[in-house]
């Protein structure tokens, strides 16, 4: 069966805003009563918050389903993270290509997570290099000191998404996948 996932990465955060800015976050939805203020052991990963009364209001189409599901919460990530799904595909500002990225791709995010934020991966096509937190595409990965994983709910609407945006003043970035 598996888990879904959607994650909102917040671009652009550094590592000393990030706790102030999940803060912030985790406090305008439980007021919006998106989320239950209690944590709870309902991720895959550390302890998060379970979906609130007004959980549809973060959703293009409510699913109840997710209420009697006991991974059903949201995750904050607050920390250096690679947000990440299983078969990223990329596409290039400059060429217009479109591909999966290989191992030179691996090798910078390697370096990113050990620190260095100015690390870039070169376009297989043209070898534009960009840099490696700006990449887009039709499956992207987030790179940020802050993240909200969002386990099995059903697809987020764009206005919650550009909300969240707009609460943390940065652009974002959303990847989804299913373990």
């Amino acid at each position: 069966m598996g888990d879904y996932f959607q994650n909102i990465v917040a671009r652009d955060v550094s590592a000393e805003d990030a706790p102030r800015l999940a803060a912030k976050i985790r406090d305008w939805l439980i007021a919006r009563r998106i989320i239950e203020p209690e944590l709870s052991d309902c991720t895959l990963g550390d302890p998060g918050h379970r979906p609130g009364p007004e959980y549809a209001l973060a959703q293009e189409t409510p699913n109840s389903d997710v209420l009697h599901l006991s991974t059903n919460g949201l995750q904050i990530e607050v920390g250096r993270t690679v947000l990440y799904n299983l078969q990223p595909e990329l596409t290039c500002r400059v060429c217009g290509a479109r591909f999966e990225p290989g191992r030179g791709y691996q090798d910078a995010v390697s370096i990113w997570f050990e620190g260095n934020d100015a690390v870039t991966f070169g376009c297989p096509q043209c070898h534009t290099p960009e840099r490696l937190t700006q990449w887009d595409g039709a499956s992207p990965w987030g790179f940020s000191h802050l993240g909200f994983t969002f386990w099995n709910w059903s697809v987020l609407s764009e206005r919650f998404i550009r909300e969240v945006s707009e609460q943390l003043g940065r652009r974002t970035l959303v990847v989804r996948d299913k373990l």
